[in-house]
């Protein structure tokens, strides 16, 4: 029999479908994320483990977290280290920058996201094909209870085991079986090493002719990890199958609630409605149909990203992470600014985006919301600024006739607006496309290659050529040992040459890997040690810097002592080879200080939380010998008393003497322990912990005090705004902080001294002075208020000159020119004294002068056609030269010529007056 279709439009087909649904579950999303968490972890013994932070910390290779499978990762490679067998988890995705970016898609297709979630569950040599295949079906068809006729699956043409499997489960019949090669059916970690494996997957029928083959929606992928990819990219047996498996709840939500695309379920419900309500309440037209444009779209997908990225720790920024979090933002903003909003509207949002996730599921979300919202709202002030700039830049180009038949932007504006307004390339794009218009990218790309060459060329020599070498160095297995944490090591500690190389730069230094390495410089903020070392000819090296010119790589730069060339010897040279020994010694007195500095940094950050709320979080860091930087997410400036209380808490902790307690511990664990971590830096799978205990516990690789009454005391030299939604403080602690104190009491006493301050019983002199003098100050600014009032509004002098100018786009326009005492200095004066001049005659354009100086002002109701600043310019052209220019109703300009200008103007004034020829 013939299969009749029907259109999708009429009523026997949304009857059709109406029947279908009735027929599924109905589960809102919580319900699912509940329903398979307990399906694996209940009925088949999986582990639950939590979500991991979107920034991979074992994985550097990835710009964000992109499957379920990342925080497992080094788990399939060596099973025998996981700490659990099976698993299962709902990670939160990205997939915004690097190989896996939909960005471009959002909106515009019913499926792609950048932040989404994904289930999964993971076996890691506890099952393998079959267990994996039941219990996915067994999922599908008995919990969410889909339809099995509307299932069919996909494998690997080569794997008949899974094959078999499938063809042997009750309810799919064999032509729903498809064979597929290894394009679709096989999984690789991408084109380098690493586990691999065929993988199966499960599809469901949307029941629309009018997609084609994308009628079938993949809603589940199983891959068996059971073979090894090499450097040769040839396929070696892993000794234990491993199973990982994702399907996205956005694309499950849709199935089991009947939608024809992700944006119609539950998962977005909420974000819809504020977003409408927002554009209602601004007075923005808005039609409950989010199909209708795909600006509503990207603005609710955004928003999510956007959000959960700022809770993991990442912040807006020009560079990685932080510029695709900002153009993630800026897209959102740009198609709101499509809509109708001219406002910043997002941050309004943010509640509805925790009504779409109110089981609580991502807590962090609800913890860190002011925050979040402060960073969002701070970016779009910025950008909406920006915007205004961009667009004014581009407008201008679509109008330009030698550009109409082309229709290209030109790369030199599209490059302006990414480098000098921070306006991303693809918005841009975007702009352009909607105009029928493109951008010459690649032209762009040599513009900004040329840029960073540039740059490169000013580098030092030796930083190209250290990083030249470090290649070679890896290569060679040059890995030192970092010894410098411990005092005994830090003097006379006897090393061996493991690799050297000159500088070449003309200065004589010297670039050194040394074994053991007790100078610290592994970064985390910390400045690098200095200090020397002694050769094994007894001659000694300083040592200026230090870095690590790769992972687990040290290095020391070193120049002589003396810095005449002609001291360096031949013998110098050579004990600078491989293999010889040397001394090295840390200056101490300067690592005591960074130590102090860098434990100090700790407590402030935990103060900031005790007293500002856990969700700021650090944003960076700097730690010197005599001072420290310390940069948090915080939208609004911290008061004094706040201030105070931080310095109260650190200083009161320091006196209690505190010992810190350091440890390893693998990375997931030191995580549950409640250890802070800067979440937009990477972690090793072993990292370093340091606990100072029921005060901070945070991951750091750098130095510590041993005792907490080393940062006594603790003082606060200054705090402000660096960027959108962060904060900077400024500190020294101990010595350092001491001597601040010290000058800062010796500025006190002079000034007790010079104005004649002295403790009183009621108090601080120099208190009780200064608000004296201050309360004077204020009587004094009030009288000159008062005064310069009535100077402004004193009975006008004569004009010099009364006339009339033509040439104005007017018939003879009525002038008044105003010469102004020019010996007073308050330039307030004179823009008050001609807005009086024009509200007592606004039947007069009037010019007022003082010295050089010259000021049009007019009432624009009664000249409609004139413009301050153009008759401005028109002025000083006839009075001999000048500039200036203005708003429509006040302008201010320079004559070239001063009296002689005026004299000018006055004659030609008379001119126009008498003659009507001007």
């Amino acid at each position: 029999m013939a299969r009749i279709r029907l259109p999708r439009s009429s009523a026997l087909f949304k009857e059709a479908l109406w029947n279908q649904q009735r027929h599924l579950r109905q589960m809102t999303t919580p319900e699912l994320r509940k329903e398979f968490t307990e399906f694996f972890v209940k009925d088949h013994g999986h582990v639950a483990v939590k979500s991991s932070s979107l920034i991979p910390h074992n994985d550097k290779s990835l710009m964000f977290t992109n499957a379920g499978m990342v925080q497992f990762k080094e788990y399939f490679r060596n099973p025998a280290v996981a700490p659990f067998k099976q698993a299962t988890s709902i990670q939160k995705c990205m997939r915004a920058g690097g190989k896996h970016n939909d960005l471009d898609n959002v909106g515009y297709t019913p499926r792609h996201h950048t932040f989404f979630e994904m289930l999964g569950n993971f076996s890691f040599g506890q099952y393998s094909k079959a267990a994996a295949i039941q219990m996915a079906w067994r999922f599908l068809t008995e919990v969410i209870q889909l339809p099995k006729d509307r299932l069919r699956v996909t494998v690997l043409a080569s794997d008949q085991e899974s094959y078999d499997l499938w063809k042997n489960q009750e309810g799919i019949p064999e032509e729903k079986i498809i064979r597929c090669d290894e394009k679709d059916n096989f999984w690789t970690m991408g084109e380098g090493a690493g586990p691999c494996g065929p993988c199966t997957e499960i599809f469901w029928d949307t029941q629309n002719d009018d997609l084609g083959e994308d009628r079938w929606l993949e809603i589940w992928n199983l891959v068996f990890m059971q073979h090894y990819r090499n450097d040769q990219g040839q396929l070696e047996n892993l000794p234990i199958v491993c199973v990982d498996t994702g399907m996205g709840l956005e694309r499950l939500a849709s199935v089991i609630q009947s939608k024809e695309n992700n944006y119609e379920t539950d998962v977005f419900g909420p974000l819809f409605e504020g977003l409408h309500k927002n554009m209602t309440d601004s007075g923005i037209e808005s039609s409950r149909d989010i199909n209708a444009t795909p600006h509503k779209k990207i603005i609710v997908d955004h928003l999510r990203a956007m959000s959960f990225l700022i809770a993991d720790g990442v912040i807006p920024s020009n560079v990685g992470r932080g510029y695709v979090l900002r153009r993630i933002i800026r897209r959102a903003l740009r198609s709101g600014n499509q809509l109708g909003f001219t406002k910043p509207f997002m941050a309004d949002l943010y509640g509805y985006l925790l009504e779409s996730f109110k089981d609580g599921s991502y807590p962090e979300l609800t913890e860190r919301q002011d925050s979040i919202k402060g960073v969002i709202h701070q970016e779009e002030e910025i950008f909406m600024s920006t915007l205004s700039k961009g667009l004014a830049l581009l407008e201008p180009v679509f109008k330009q006739k030698d550009l109409a038949d082309s229709k290209q932007v030109p790369a030199e504006i599209a490059f302006k607006l990414y480098d000098t307004f921070g306006f991303p390339l693809d918005l841009t794009v975007l702009i352009a496309e909607e105009r029928g218009w493109s951008v010459d990218l690649a032209k762009v790309e040599e513009l900004k290659q040329k840029q960073q060459e540039q740059g490169r060329a000013s580098w030092k020599a030796t930083s190209s050529l250290v990083h030249a070498k470090a290649a070679e160095w890896k290569e060679q297995g040059v890995f030192p040992t970092f010894t410098g944490y411990h005092r005994e090591n830090l003097t006379g500690q006897s090393s061996t040459v493991l690799a050297s190389q000159s500088t070449d730069d003309g200065t004589g230094d010297m670039i050194l890997s040394i074994e053991p390495c007790p100078f610290y410089g592994l970064g985390g903020g910390q400045s690098p040690d200095t200090g020397f070392v002694r050769l094994a000819n007894g001659s000694e090296w300083k040592v200026v810097d230090v870095f690590s010119p790769y992972e687990r790589g040290l290095a020391i730069r070193i120049q002589p002592a003396s810095m005449e060339q002609e001291s360096v010897t031949e013998e110098d040279l050579l004990c600078l080879h491989k293999g010889f020994q040397l001394t090295a010694f840390v200056d101490t007195k300067r690592r005591e200080g960074v130590a102090a500095h860098h434990s100090a940094t700790h407590m402030l950050n935990a103060a900031l939380r005790k007293t500002l709320g856990k969700p700021i979080m650090q944003a960076g860091s700097l730690v010197e010998p005599d001072r420290l930087r310390f940069d948090f997410t915080h939208g609004k400036p911290i008061s004094q008393n706040q201030i105070h209380e931080i310095e109260n808490w650190i200083n009161t902790t320091a006196l209690q003497s505190v010992q810190p307690v350091i440890q390893e511990y693998p990375l997931q664990k030191a995580i549950d322990m409640g250890s802070i971590a800067v979440f937009s830096e990477k972690y090793g799978d072993v990292v370093r912990v340091v606990d100072f205990p029921k005060v901070s516990m945070e991951l750091c690789g750098g130095t510590h005090v041993e005792d907490l009454s080393k940062i006594y005391p603790f003082k606060i030299l200054s705090e402000g705004s660096v960027a959108a939604g962060t904060r900077r403080i400024e500190a020294a602690v101990g010595k350092s902080a001491s001597q601040f104190l010290i000058e800062q009491d010796r500025m006190v006493t002079r000034l007790n001294q010079d104005l004649k301050a002295y403790a009183t019983s009621a108090g601080n002199g120099l208190d009780l002075k200064v608000n004296k003098i201050k309360d004077q100050v204020a009587d004094l600014s009030k009288q000159y208020s008062r005064l310069l009032e009535k100077m402004v509004k004193s009975p006008a002098a004569a004009p010099v000159q009364k006339g009339a100018l033509r040439g104005l786009e007017a018939d003879a326009v009525p002038v008044q020119i105003h010469e102004l005492d020019g010996e007073i200095l308050d330039q307030d004066y004179f823009s008050k004294k001609a807005n009086f001049l024009k509200e007592q005659e606004p039947n007069a354009v009037h010019i007022l002068i003082w010295k050089e100086n010259m000021m049009v002002a007019l009432v624009q109701k009664q000249f409609p056609t004139l413009h301050a600043g153009k008759v401005l310019k028109a002025v000083l052209e006839k009075a001999g030269g000048g500039k200036g220019g203005g708003q429509a109703q006040v302008a201010r300009g320079k004559l070239s010529n001063g009296e002689e200008g005026l004299r000018k103007l006055i004659q030609l004034s008379t001119q126009s007056s008498s003659s009507s020829s001007t």
